[in-house]
């Protein structure tokens, strides 16, 4: 019964999930001897260096565990770097709903599109509002200083991850699934 309740928490916890992933990378580029890399991102004003300093560390322990070698920019086979974007979004979405008198009983007919006479349709349109987070991280051949893999995450963002450690760990998780699927 608890691997039961514990799969099921698991599934539902993944359900809810609203990141997207998406990957492009240069089938021509060989990956196969990259050992070594460099983490560049320009400091800008208005910045949150805290967010940007988490990206970087959970970047760099991604890549340790898949056995890349942090080095200065001028000795590395790839240069990293990462953007992070946060957007106020809206979705307009609209709830129909029949109202009326009228029914499907004995002596009564339908009407226009198969209603019971006297009913109406009603639209009530709602507004969804909701901050949407975007990290791209790119990786470069430093040779030619064009991306070899790009990886894209888009996540609505909650109000949940208020604490340092929450919102570094939800970062983490981020990096984590971004690069899922970098080589090696």
């Amino acid at each position: 019964m608890k691997v039961f309740f514990l799969t099921f928490v698991v599934l539902f916890i993944t359900a809810c999930s609203t990141m997207e992933v998406d990957v492009d990378y240069d089938t021509e580029y060989n990956f196969a001897n990259k050992t070594r890399y460099a983490i560049a991102y320009p400091k800008r004003a208005g910045e949150n260096t805290l967010v940007n300093d988490r990206v970087a560390e959970s970047l760099e322990s991604v890549l340790s565990k898949k056995n890349y070698h942090k080095v200065t920019k001028e000795e590395a086979d790839l240069i990293f770097v990462f953007h992070v974007n946060v957007q106020n979004k809206s979705d307009v979405r609209t709830d129909y709903e029949m109202i009326g008198y009228g029914g499907y009983g004995f002596g009564r007919g339908f009407g226009f599109y198969g209603r019971p006479y006297g009913s109406a349709v009603v639209a009530t349109p709602s507004v969804y509002s909701y901050t949407e987070g975007k990290l791209i991280i790119d990786a470069l051949n430093p040779k030619t200083n064009k991306i070899v893999w790009r990886g894209v995450a888009t996540d609505e963002l909650n109000k949940k991850n208020k604490t340092p450690d929450e919102r570094k760990a939800y970062i983490t998780k981020v990096v984590t699934k971004l690069m899922e699927n970098f080589p090696r």
